[in-house]
């Protein structure tokens, strides 16, 4: 059953009354050049016809003053999904959808009400309790008396452009992998927080959370692991957030956290120790397990003054020295942190500088045989030669190498300096072993650092024997960990030698002890500190000795400071040693003597 208009507006109203309308050509009087009256039946046709084009396009209901639907067209029922019977006779209120408040229904009602056409975006629901959108046009009908009888709304279903228009909201507010808010939905919280949009009883806290060496995930199990354990993480802080906090993903595996309403510090402790209590179990990354910690920094949201800028970058600050501090905890800003970081950037930028303008020399620390008469063999170190505060050593300054960018441009200074010496020394006639020098792996990522040593092996101004690198386990750990191995291939295929450094140390130094090409293996100077009376440091580093000989490769122990440390370590079987006992780093011109001494063996045998 189509919709009949003159079932709800009598014909004398609607089709018999004249319409000045514009007509076919032959209906107008081009004699007198104006348009001529339509019959009534044709009239009538051109309304039914209105009304049927009407039926194709719209979604049409008629209702009375009150809301009551006295008729609708085939498209509402099926738009709806209510029969004619259902709607007809019943309140207009049965699909509404909940979307739209009070107000907005009292504006509307108003201006109908008043006779005025409204026009706007409703949400209903259907009979399924699905949503519809629909673009509506109400018009109020007049009788002539002027009391409005009857509302005619044309509707058109716009559903489909509200879907892509949500969808494209969700793209744009929410994380696609862990479904979590993004950045820019977690920064507009927090300005709608300083700008007091919402009111707190308590102070509220902002805070950055990092997953622990998640890069070792990505490149060990690869990126879908690494993915599944981000949904994973995500899963639990969402699980184990208090009611009423928010949490973001950042990008990465940083997630932002905001905590509401924190009424005291034993709160925001309580809060956090949910938390971390989240990763106490092992995250499933596919096939297997991994027990992650996660670091996190937090920055309370000032009282007066500050920005989302300035929030951000306090609780990126605090999160930095949680994972300085070891990882795994919570650090909160504060005053002292902030200046610290100020001391850490003016450090770098007089470090770049005094790069740049050649402040920086090298020294040389002799390196000596236990037994036997050999040259000396040396390590260069690096100092800081500072205008103000004298010479400076690399603990003073070590958190400007803390980039990986400015510790290669050091490393290839260094070695510059070094290849010069070895030139300069091999051209006077000064008589070392080697010169060992320290790479980073900055050093292996950039390339140039072995491509120079090789260019200056080529070019004859070193042989291979001059040089010596140093290594220790930071360079092989992580994602670095396979270019460095190619890089440290490369030196090995023309013979230069390669020390392992900081022996001992590391989690893994065995493994790799076994599986790289390591001539030299250099205790770490904690074993000998305590060697003369720790009976367990003396076990450590005799064992050390042993392995190291079994395995083809030479010993030297660093930091030895008296002639007893010596003894030990020379009836441990130990080949080289290096310490204050020998020297401390010299300069080039002050270590020459020592090279040219015939008696260049220190005794350590009791007078």
């Amino acid at each position: 059953m189509k919709l009949d208009f003159r079932d709800d507006f009598p014909g004398q109203e609607f089709a018999s009354r004249p319409k000045r309308l514009a007509p076919p050509a032959d209906v107008v009087d081009s004699d007198k050049g104006s348009e001529a009256v339509l019959p009534a039946p044709m009239a009538t046709d051109l309304a039914a016809f209105y009304k049927e084009a009407l039926d194709e396009a719209a979604i049409v209901e008629i209702t009375d003053p009150t809301g009551l639907i006295l008729s609708v067209n085939d498209k509402f029922c099926e738009v709806s999904g209510y029969s004619r019977g259902e709607l007809v006779g019943a309140n207009h209120r049965m699909l509404r959808s909940g979307a739209h408040d009070r107000a907005f229904f009292q504006q509307m009602c108003r201006a109908i009400a008043q006779g005025r056409v409204w026009h706007g975006e409703i949400c209903n629901r259907a009979k399924d309790g699905a949503l519809f959108w629909v673009d509506t046009t109400i018009v109020p009908h007049r009788r002539r008396n002027g009391r409005i009888e009857r509302f005619m709304a044309i509707r058109f279903d716009i559903t489909a452009r509200k879907q892509a228009e949500d969808r494209l909201r969700r793209l744009a507010n929410t994380d696609e992998l862990t479904d979590l808010p993004n950045l820019p939905s977690f920064v507009r919280s927090i300005e709608a927080i300083i700008a007091g949009a919402r009111p707190e009883a308590g102070r509220t806290v902002v805070g950055i959370l990092d997953v622990d060496h998640f890069r070792d995930i990505n490149d060990s199990l690869g990126f879908r692991a690494g993915n599944r354990l981000l949904c994973e993480v995500a899963a639990r802080l969402r699980a184990n957030m208090a009611r009423g906090d928010e949490i973001a993903r950042l990008g990465g595996d940083e997630f932002g956290l905001i905590l509401h309403d924190c009424r005291s510090e034993a709160d925001i402790r309580a809060r956090l120790d949910r938390v971390f209590a989240a990763f106490a179990a092992p995250l499933p990354t596919g096939e297997t397990e991994r027990l992650l910690s996660v670091s996190l920094g937090l920055a309370m949201v000032p009282t007066e003054g500050g920005c989302r800028t300035e929030l951000l970058k306090n609780a990126e600050i605090a999160l930095h020295e949680a994972k300085a501090n070891g990882r795994g905890r919570a650090e909160l800003f504060s005053d002292e942190m902030h200046e610290q970081v100020l001391r850490r950037a003016e450090m770098r930028d007089a470090f770049e500088r005094g790069l740049r303008i050649g402040e920086f020399i090298v020294h040389y620390q002799p390196i000596v045989m236990l037994r036997g008469d050999a040259p000396l063999a040396m390590e260069a170190l690096l100092r800081w030669d500072h205008p103000e505060l004298g010479l400076i050593r690399p603990p003073e300054f070590i958190e400007a190498l803390t980039d990986e960018h400015l510790a290669a441009q050091v490393g290839g200074y260094v070695l510059r300096k070094v290849i010069a010496q070895i030139r300069e020394w091999r051209a006077a006639g000064v008589p070392f072993a080697s010169i060992s020098v320290n790479a980073t792996l900055g050093d292996f990522r950039s390339r140039r650092f072995v491509d120079t040593i090789l260019a200056a092996i080529a070019r004859g101004s070193i042989a291979t024997g001059d040089i010596c690198v140093e290594i220790n386990e930071d360079v092989l750990i992580g994602r670095g960990g396979d270019c460095a191995r190619a890089e440290i291939d490369r030196l090995h295929q023309v013979g230069v030698t390669i020390a392992f450094d900081d022996f001992g140390t590391g989690f893994a130094s065995l493994r790799h002890l076994r599986d790289l090409p390591v001539a030299i293996v250099k205790i770490d100077k904690s074993f000998i500190r305590a060697i003369e009376d720790d009976s367990a440091d003396r076990a450590i580093v005799s064992n050390v000795i042993e392995l190291a000989h079994r395995l083809g490769k030479s010993v030297t122990a660093e930091g030895v400071e008296t002639a007893a440390q010596a003894r030990i370590l020379e009836s441990l079987g130990c080949d080289r040693i290096q310490g204050f006992l020998i020297a401390p780093a010299l300069a080039p011109r002050a270590i020459e003597p020592m090279l040219r001494s015939p008696n260049r063996i220190v005794s350590v045998t009791p007078s």
